[in-house]
């Protein structure tokens, strides 16, 4: 049989806006795993937030990709295959951003435990933290955060944020990697860091080749990851440059996406059976 990878991002894209995982996608990938397909998980999230989904880690039967790409962990073994942290200044370049934009909160999280400390807090943050994934961190100035950095994460509204995030690429060129996320999160890595990078590592241990590798997503940490697979697909509430680079575009996370994205490409891949032209599935 071919081997087949699907990796799906979880918020937006195949969790629904209440941050849960609707019954009907887990199904659906279930049906795909049973009958031999490989599946994982490529998120921004810490690794943590991804175990939190206990039903979906369940089957996963490759490594999972946690922070945008920062690391490689093996579910079935507990432990990280692959870490990358962030460069020397990431604290300068963090205390400079919180100077500039009174409005915008920051996380850190640090260590193998993922450590999650709050610089500042806002709605965003909370929504972050709380509301996707159910924990307080702890409150901490920035020079008490030991090292090293996993990842930082600012967020705020739109605006501040597209102001900040062009402060951090000028300021920070080349020592990190930084990705604006629905707008309103600005996700700070270490050099090289991309979902990805760190999906074709994990496509290489699986031992599957690009072209029968399928990426799933909606927001711009998930586009390299969606321009790099064989079968790069967007869900329909996706932004608008990850919409563009997918080779299919199936129905929004809240009306299923990853069930489609299953039945109408992952299932026919594994039976040599799915239609080759076009770049709408419904």
């Amino acid at each position: 049989m071919t081997k087949i990878l699907l990796a799906t991002d979880l918020d937006k894209t195949c969790l629904d806006d209440e941050a849960r995982v609707p019954r009907q996608c887990l199904e659906a990938v279930a049906r795909y795993v049973a009958a031999g397909g490989l599946f994982t998980i490529a998120t921004g999230r810490p690794t943590r937030g991804a175990l939190l989904y206990g039903e979906l880690m369940e089957l996963v039967n490759v490594p999972i990709v946690t922070y945008n790409g920062a690391c490689i962990y093996d579910v079935r073994a507990g432990r990280a295959l692959w870490r990358r942290t962030l460069e020397p200044g990431a604290d300068e370049l963090l205390r400079r951003a919180l100077e500039r934009f009174p409005a915008v909160g920051a996380l850190v999280f640090q260590g193998e435990e993922d450590a999650a400390y709050l610089v500042r807090g806002n709605e965003y943050i909370h929504e972050v933290t709380w509301n996707r994934e159910h924990y307080r961190p702890t409150p901490r100035a920035i020079e008490e955060i030991p090292g090293p950095w996993n990842k930082f994460v600012l967020a705020g509204p739109p605006e501040p944020m597209a102001q900040c995030a062009r402060l951090i690429q000028t300021e920070g060129a080349g020592a990190f990697t930084v990705v604006l996320s629905e707008e309103v999160f600005l996700e700070v890595n270490g050099p090289g860091v991309s979902k990805g990078n760190a999906l074709r590592a994990v496509a290489e241990l699986a031992q599957v080749p690009r072209e029968h590798v399928i990426a799933v997503g909606d927001s711009l940490n998930d586009l390299d990851m969606i321009a790099w697979a064989g079968w790069g697909v967007a869900v329909a509430n996706a932004q608008e440059p990850v919409r563009k680079a997918a080779r299919y575009r199936v129905p929004a996370n809240t009306e299923y996406g990853v069930r489609a994205c299953v039945e109408q490409i992952a299932l026919p891949l594994l039976c040599g059976s799915v239609e080759q032209e076009g770049r709408q599935m419904q």
